[in-house]
């Protein structure tokens, strides 16, 4: 069956992953003591600085700008070998402060308790993507936003996924206004393409699925049933005379052609009887 999108590709959201190693304290035990006092003797000695970013994420902190000012503390150097600057209370990340993994190339900058990340984050990837917002223990919790070089995500995470009413804006011109659940658009909602289409709706996994609108940039519009971004099921296309019927689209070289079928047909077959519309639009999805 033919669709509105060329493509049959999921629109996954975004899950914030910090590195394992963040969840490791300064090590408290007797049978560790050793490995403590060196840990504690490196607290502000022998390091200077965070090391040398990877230039996507100096790019990327340079355009977003520093998120604490004036920030000042001590560095230590942490277990996994990444390097921690701000303030710090008994040898622990205690307020705000810079954490570098030299090695992954991730940068963060937060609020700390107790070696707990608590409030605002932001945390830079090597490949230039970021996600900036509320977290509670580690786990992002609360409004927040991520951004790669595809899309900017902005709504509400719920431990690390995000849920409820969002905004999805892509680099292609599209917006989403609508539900998630479990990180995907997933719900009811509202797409404006760049091709002019608005569609209104059920959403699942990131797709037009289910009972909706869809208005053509020329002012007709198709209310009924989608499947998997595609016109199909029961409806009624408006233009000057309504059409009720049921509907089958296929997507062909920047063409939609929209079939209509006075009886219900499962599927769509080339010497079937039908009336064929055709509007030049471009694509839909990525």
């Amino acid at each position: 069956m033919g669709c509105v999108s060329s493509k049959d590709q999921p629109h996954q959201q975004f899950n914030i992953k910090l590195p394992d190693s963040i969840n490791q304290t300064t090590l408290q035990t007797d049978l560790d003591l050793s490995d403590s006092q060196d840990q504690y003797l490196q607290i502000g000695m022998n390091i200077s600085s965070l090391g040398e970013l990877h230039p996507k994420v100096q790019q990327v902190h340079q355009e977003l700008g520093d998120l604490f000012q004036n920030l000042q503390g001590q560095y230590m150097l942490m277990p996994d070998q990444s390097i921690f600057y701000g303030q710090t209370l008994n040898g622990k990340r205690n307020g705000q402060g810079k954490q570098h993994w030299q090695k992954e190339g991730n940068f963060l900058e937060g609020t700390w308790t107790d070696n707990q990340l608590n409030g605002r984050a932001r945390m830079i990837y090597p490949n230039g993507d970021y996600f900036d917002g509320n977290f509670v223990n580690n786990v992002a919790n609360g409004i927040g936003k991520f951004v790669n070089s595809r899309k900017e995500v902005r709504g509400f995470w719920l431990n690390n996924k995000l849920i409820g009413e969002g905004t999805e804006i892509r680099k292609n011109g599209t917006t989403y206004v609508g539900q998630f659940q479990d990180g995907k658009i997933h719900g009811q909602g509202k797409f404006e393409f760049a091709n002019g289409c608005v569609y209104k709706g059920s959403v699942y996994k990131g797709k037009m699925h289910g009972n909706g609108e869809l208005i053509f940039n020329d002012n007709t519009r198709y209310v009924g049933e989608f499947r998997n971004n595609c016109i199909q099921g029961s409806g009624i296309y408006e233009a000057n005379i309504p059409i009720q019927g049921w509907f089958h689209s296929k997507y062909e070289h920047q063409t939609m052609f929209l079939y209509f079928f006075r009886q219900e047909t499962p599927v769509l077959i080339d010497n079937q009887d039908c009336a064929l519309i055709q509007k030049q639009l471009s694509t839909f999805f990525d």
